[in-house]
């Protein structure tokens, strides 16, 4: 199988809060908990107990463990595979209309004494 993420992923658990507007009324939302997996420049995986359809849309905010900071980022639900009786593991693309999100997260994935990434991808 051929390997398609563009960049580095880096497995870790970080707490998340998932935002998404409630389909029955508009400018109300609800909010549930997740934990990411793993996280990358471009999206996570995450896991949590609500299935997602597909290209729905999300509001994320993670608590990255390691470094110590919290990341508000948009997302787009990918895929979605059942893990256990309750349990969904979803992929999240990132939309980074947030630009300090993104510096967050290279600042959290890339630490001092590794290099940052200079290929760009649209």
């Amino acid at each position: 199988m051929t390997e398609r993420r563009r960049d580095k992923r880096v497995d870790e658990e970080n707490r998340v809060i998932i935002e998404f507007a409630k389909p029955e009324s508009a400018g109300d939302f609800w909010t549930i908990n997740a934990f990411t997996r793993d996280v990358s420049l471009g999206g996570a995986r995450i896991l949590t107990d609500r299935a997602f359809s597909i290209d729905s849309e999300i509001s994320m905010t993670m608590f990255l463990s390691r470094s110590k900071q919290i990341a508000r980022v948009h997302g787009k639900i990918k895929w979605v595979r059942n893990v256990d009786d309750g349990l969904y593991e979803m992929g999240v693309e990132f939309m980074h209309e947030i630009p300090s999100a993104l510096i967050i997260l290279i600042n959290h994935l890339y630490r001092k004494d590794q290099p940052i990434s200079t290929s760009i991808h649209a």
